[in-house]
């Protein structure tokens, strides 16, 4: 049931990717853990390393809450590279008797990669804010370094309060750095900036009462005022599925811009149901994906060093119904030439997705684990050019029209998961069996 080729916990509890960085080479990727399977507790921070995006070995705990400025939980934040030392800054939270909060924003640098010494807190709370204000993004433009908190204003509105600094460890606080016209729901979550040539795009997990989605904004980041300038207020959801939230970019060191997003989220009950639970973990981080801007839209693929996952390669020009076998449900399927084309993929009945030509709706349905119903999304897509699939065991990924769309979801598979393809035209059906060495 355990994912093979994703970030997973050997047990306990996963939630947000932290302080994401290539640091002499080798990629880091910290995320929020608890030992128990549970969403709820005084969580820490889990430490993984590659050398290839692909193998990763679990370090152990790089920060756990052991300060008082951390006594309850060292929540989200980033990770930068300065002078030749990795700097992490997250969110010390502190609780005292009567259920109150206190939230600090604090650092740890390592010249290793591996320990990491607490500078304590950095940037504090200022009045314009509740204490529900966490998950620090930093970076370094025209000389200077950016901090990007998510933070609720005192009108119990989300927003994003803007830092500056010359030396990672004084900062000043310079405002908000949205609109506060817009509706930003009432938090938003795990703040980050895009940066490319000629737009950026501004991502926040937006907390709204009808549900909290992470979300893209195309705009332009102004350095002299401090504020980012919205181009669409509607913006777009970074990922169409169930189970995509607090996703967080960097800048590698073949300056790919690569993200990771937590593959879980949902409600308390929602998130215990899953079988997971029974075997003692729960939740994944998605693969590693590129980001890229393509006609204006940010767009998502998978990293190309997954292609060594790739194994048993089957190839089929499809038309009517077409049954593949391939033997596992740790697997790659890369459907092509479907512009004006109906369509339909079913894996194992878990995993369904159609596509009509002539009304131009998509729809993908995930079989849920504990009724024998199924949840849907419905989109609508012009032209369907391609659809690709990375699926790992209980994890699903889709990839549509190159990754202008995406969406990402739990679902449970069987060990033998056969894939029934239908097409009213003849397409091109590849599938790959995926194996870590």
């Amino acid at each position: 049931m355990k994912p093979e080729y994703h970030i997973t916990p050997e047990y306990g509890f996963l939630n947000d990717p932290n302080g994401l960085a290539q640091f002499n080479g080798k990629y880091h990727v910290f995320y929020q853990w608890l030992p128990e399977v549970t969403p709820q507790g005084n969580k820490r921070w889990r430490h993984c390393e590659s050398d290839d995006l692909i193998q990763w070995k679990d370090k152990g705990c790089g920060l756990q809450p052991e300060e008082w400025f951390e006594k309850n939980g060292c929540y989200s934040g980033s990770g930068v590279i300065d002078n030749g030392q990795y700097y992490l800054f997250y969110t010390g939270n502190v609780r005292d008797k009567t259920g109150g909060r206190e939230t600090y924003q604090c650092a740890a640098v390592s010249a290793d990669g591996n320990n990491f010494t607490k500078i304590g807190p950095v940037a504090y709370l200022t009045e314009a804010y509740t204490s529900h204000f966490r998950d620090p993004k930093v970076w370094h433009k025209n000389g200077r370094w950016w901090m990007i908190v998510g933070a609720q204003t005192k009108k119990l509105k989300g927003n994003v309060a803007l830092y500056v600094s010359d030396n990672l460890k004084e900062w000043k606080w310079l405002g908000n750095l949205l609109d506060e016209s817009m509706d930003w729901g009432y938090m938003c979550e795990c703040p980050d900036i895009i940066e490319s040539e000629k737009r950026d795009f501004l991502v926040v997990s937006r907390q709204k009462e009808d549900g909290c989605r992470a979300m893209a904004f195309a705009g332009k980041m102004d350095y002299k005022i401090g504020r980012f300038k919205i181009e669409d207020c509607s913006g777009k959801y970074l990922d169409e599925g169930m189970d995509f939230y607090a996703p967080q970019s960097f800048v590698d060191e073949k300056g790919r811009c690569l993200l990771f997003g937590w593959l879980g989220s949902g409600e308390f009950d929602y998130q215990m149901s899953q079988p997971a639970v029974k075997e003692g973990w729960l939740h994944s981080l998605t693969i590693p994906r590129e980001i890229f801007v393509k006609d204006g839209e940010l767009c998502q693929r998978p990293a190309e060093e997954l292609k060594v996952l790739r194994k048993q390669r089957q190839k089929f020009f499809s038309c009517g119904n077409t049954m593949i076998d391939p033997e596992s449900s740790c697997i790659e399927v890369y459907a092509k030439g479907l512009t004006g084309k109906s369509i339909s993929i079913d894996i194992g009945g878990v995993l369904k997705i159609d596509y009509s030509k002539d009304s131009k709706a998509l729809r993908v349905q995930r079989k849920k684990w504990d009724v024998d119903e199924y949840d849907e999304r419905m989109l609508v897509v012009k032209n369907l050019v391609d659809i690709h699939i990375f699926l790992d065991n209980c994890t699903a990924e889709i990839f549509v029209n190159e990754g202008k769309t995406v969406l990402t979801m739990k679902a449970y598979f069987d060990v033998d998961t056969k894939i029934l393809v239908y097409s009213d035209k003849q397409i091109e059906v590849q599938t790959w069996l995926l194996e870590v060495k």
